[in-house]
C-alpha cells in the first residue's frame, strides 16, 4: 500500500508543478480573457474569452508550450511561457 500512496502523491505533486507554469496571455484589444483552466498532466491550458462586442458568447481554445502566437481572423494572440 505504501508504493501506491507514493505514486499518487508523486502524481499530485507533478500536476501541481505543471499548474504553476501557466502562460502569460496577451489578448487582442477586441477580446477579453475570462478564464484559464489547466488540462490533464501536460502543459495544455484552455483559454476562455469573449469578444467585447458580444459579451454573452464565450469561446475557448487550447494552447500548449509550443504555442507562441495564434491568429483567428484579424485577432492575434500571443503567449509567453516564462
Amino acid at each position: 500500500m505504501g508504493i501506491l500512496k507514493d505514486l499518487l502523491l508523486g502524481g499530485a505533486a507533478l500536476k501541481a508543478l505543471k499548474r504553476s507554469d501557466r502562460p502569460t496571455v496577451f489578448a487582442p484589444p477586441t477580446c477579453t480573457v475570462v478564464g484559464m483552466r489547466h488540462k490533464g498532466f501536460g502543459s495544455s491550458w484552455e483559454i476562455t474569452y469573449i469578444h467585447n462586442d458580444r459579451p454573452n458568447s464565450k469561446m475557448n481554445f487550447t494552447v500548449n508550450r509550443r504555442t507562441k502566437v495564434r491568429t483567428s481572423g484579424k485577432d492575434k494572440w500571443q503567449f509567453n511561457w516564462g
